[in-house]
């Protein structure tokens, strides 16, 4: 069945042809595919933080913070600045106090503009104020400038960590093939699979900028086996003296079991992640399996017949490749008595004593130059928005206030932690204030014995709310004219604008909202208590119908749902790799074995992460866990395939050695592209996000083949009864 399957891929053109047509027509369709830069969005239905959204989206305008820095600055011209930026289209209100807001250091004065927009608005704005201070020396910080960075960084690294990936694993397989050709055509099939993998991510509504980052690169490293495994077993049945048709059939048909249960292993560890509550393992999962499943089909249909049709070009750029025995490796450990194995036990034990002492973090630990500037003048500035149910009365009124006067009593490292808040008791307050006669006068620019006649008219007897007199005065306007007359009319407008701005910024149809901006940075050790104790504070006032909003109540709603991610991929991961290999071998011995091994990479590999990096990003954890399950465990099912084969009729120790050596290159060839892959990640991008995912990968794969390499060998002779199969 195998055989007339392998014959008929290799006989039809139309296979690899339609292939090829889908990757030229992918490469049109990558730019269609939606980019998401918010992690927000993947945060679980049920969490705190994204019933706040809800709430926000249902309620109020999304809104967006940005600080504009001006240096060296005059009084006058930071006052003409904010007025100017206050007026710009889309600017909800534009802020500086010159006693809080200006700053001195080295001979130079720093001073802050707080700019608040709708979230809509955040690059038109951002584009207008860097527009309109082209000539003036300044600093802006903010999650739009942020975003923006972020997509300029990825776009302009992404391109070069694959030419510097590239151009080593050109290298690498220069030395490992039989051909200068061959190299080629494996980017080529790569080439191929990538090109359909991301052409097709615009099937979802979007991908976020972590999977679109990463997705190409990794599938380059992880993808690599399956030409590789089918390549060797085209040279070898080449070299028994078959035809290339032939011997791509025999090839195709003896490939396809170790193809599949390979890439099944990795696709299994990219689908654990699908069962993440922050769902962006959903989206990165998703993605990378497909790309795996397309990478397997593209070398199972794609490559056979680029192959034969190469048959002859081959032949005429051959070449000796690196002669690699394994002896040497073997012999190292048997001089040692066994001491490397048991080192490596050692090892395995303490990484995985270690591990209930990782230190996680949950976002972003570096910021741009203007950003870190901005945080070290005045602070770090976190937004936070409280949503809670709307009561305009005075009581209500009053609870907001004693509610927000309540959080500013909230402290980090002895420190109160609230920054500023704006509410409609603070921004909006000359809107809701009470005013007598004198009051109101001020308030319209006119005497206060004209104001009180105004007042009689009006039968206002006692000190009256702001939005009330407003209201009376609007619907009076006619009859009251002759007591406003000039001037009064533009204060009586202005008062209704700040009362119409303020009630549309912090008040919805049912809920209110006040947004509190804190000291304090998303890693901030004491970020959970901070975020614990508005909460409380906002539930003693408010109840359970309120809630939160803000990137630090999400780090704190993805920190508490870690752990509860982090055991059940690993769980989900394991289990379905176990499942895979136990299909595969018919054994409970070699899953068991074989998981154990790659359990302790990823046990050491975390643990020298925390150590040497002071914290492990939550995101890196659980896609290298898995990836490093998922991946490099076919370097163990393929040494642990070549042992029991020979054990057939060799002893324990020579099988150990011939193992090695038959599976030493593919393993080589393999591990130093997903070693150079994932640091080459981590070296180039100024991501954090992404060079922390690529660094702990490349880890990983080191130690992972370390392992398989001198304690895999060492495991399956002493286990040897329970590994290999009775006769």
């Amino acid at each position: 069945m195998k055989q007339q399957i392998a014959r008929t891929i290799v006989r039809s053109r139309m296979l690899w042809m339609l292939l090829l047509l889908l990757a030229v027509m992918s490469a049109f369709t990558v730019g269609k595919t939606t980019v998401n830069y918010d992690l927000t969005a993947y945060l679980a239905e049920d969490t705190d933080t994204k019933r706040g959204l809800r709430l926000m989206d249902g309620e109020f305008e999304p809104v967006s913070s940005m600080s504009v820095v001006l240096v060296d600055a005059s009084a006058s011209d930071v006052a003409a600045r904010t007025s100017a930026i206050a007026g710009l289209p889309g600017v909800t209100s534009a802020l500086h106090d010159p006693d809080t807001d200006v700053r001195q250091r080295d001979g130079h004065s720093y001073s802050l503009i707080s700019v608040i927009m709708p979230e809509q608005q955040e690059e038109a704005v951002l584009d207008t104020v860097e527009e309109m201070l082209a000539d003036t020396p300044h600093l802006i910080s903010g999650s739009a400038s942020d975003n923006r960075t972020l997509r300029e960084s990825i776009v302009r690294e992404m391109p070069l960590v694959m030419v510097v990936s590239c151009v080593i694993v050109f290298a690498i397989l220069l030395l490992m093939t039989r051909s200068f050709l061959e190299p080629v055509l494996f980017f080529l099939i790569i080439a191929v699979s990538i090109l359909i993998n991301m052409g097709t991510n615009w099937i979802f509504p979007s991908i976020s900028f972590i999977t679109f980052a990463v997705t190409a690169i990794l599938q380059l490293a992880l993808a690599m086996d399956y030409s590789i495994m089918l390549l060797n077993a085209f040279d070898r049945h080449r070299q028994s003296g078959s035809p290339a048709p032939e011997a791509m059939e025999q090839a195709l048909a003896s490939s396809f079991m170790p193809i599949v249960s390979s890439a099944l292993t990795t696709v299994a560890g990219m689908l654990a992640l699908v069962f993440m509550r922050f769902t962006i393992g959903f989206d990165i999962g998703i993605v990378l399996a497909k790309g795996i499943l397309i990478s397997m089909l593209t070398v199972f249909l794609f490559m056979p017949g680029v192959l034969v049709l190469s048959a002859p070009l081959l032949d005429k750029t051959a070449h000796r490749p690196l002669a690699l025995s394994g002896k040497g490796l073997v012999g190292l450990s048997a001089r040692l008595r066994g001491a490397v194995p048991v080192l490596l036990i050692l090892l395995i034990l303490f990484g995985a004593a270690m591990q209930g002492s990782n230190v996680y973090t949950y976002t972003i630990r570096d910021m741009s130059e203007d950003a870190r500037q901005v945080s070290s003048l005045f602070g770090q500035s976190n937004q936070v928005a409280l949503i809670f149910p709307r009561d305009d009365t005075d009581e209500g009124l009053d609870r907001q206030r004693q509610m927000l006067a309540d959080m500013r009593a909230v402290t980090a490292h002895g420190q109160p932690v609230v920054q500023d808040i704006l509410s409609m008791v603070t921004t909006g307050e000359a809107a809701i204030a009470y005013y007598d006669a004198a009051g109101a006068a001020a308030l319209l620019g006119r005497d206060e014995a004209q104001v009180q006649r105004l007042f009689a008219l009006l039968n206002i007897e006692t000190p009256i709310r702001g939005d009330a007199l407003l209201e009376k005065l609007s619907l009076s306007l006619g009859s009251i004219s002759f007591l406003l007359p000039g001037g009064a009319m533009d204060q009586l407008r202005q008062a209704q604008t700040l009362l119409d701005t303020a009630d549309a910024a912090f008040n919805g149809p049912h809920y209110s909202r006040a947004l509190l901006s804190l000291d304090m940075t998303f890693s901030d050790p004491e970020a959970h208590s901070v975020i614990v104790g508005i909460k409380e504070i906002l539930n003693q006032y408010h109840g359970q119908d309120a809630a939160l909003a803000g990137m630090l109540a999400a780090m704190d709603d993805i920190a508490t749902s870690f752990s509860g991610d982090m055991r059940r991929v690993s769980l989900i991961t394991i289990g379905l790799v176990f499942l895979i290999i136990l299909l595969s071998f018919r054994s409970l011995a070699v899953p068991a074995l074989l998981v154990c091994v790659i359990q302790g990479a990823i046990w050491i590999n975390m643990c020298f992460s925390n150590w040497y990096d002071g914290s492990i990003f939550f995101m890196c954890y659980l896609i290298c866990m898995a990836l490093q399950m998922g991946a490099t465990i076919d370097y163990g099912i393929l040494l642990t395939s070549h042992y029991r084969a020979l054990r057939l009729r060799l002893d324990k120790k020579e099988a150990a050695v011939q193992a090695v050596g038959l599976s030493l290159q593919t393993i080589l060839t393999s591990g130093s592209a997903l070693i150079v892959a994932g640091f080459s990640v981590g070296i180039v991008s100024s991501v954090f996000y992404i060079s922390s995912i690529g660094t702990m990968l490349g880890r990983g794969a080191i130690v992972s083949v370390v392992l398989v390499l001198f304690l895999l060998p060492a495991l399956l002779q002493a286990l040897d009864r329970w590994i290999v199969p009775k006769k």
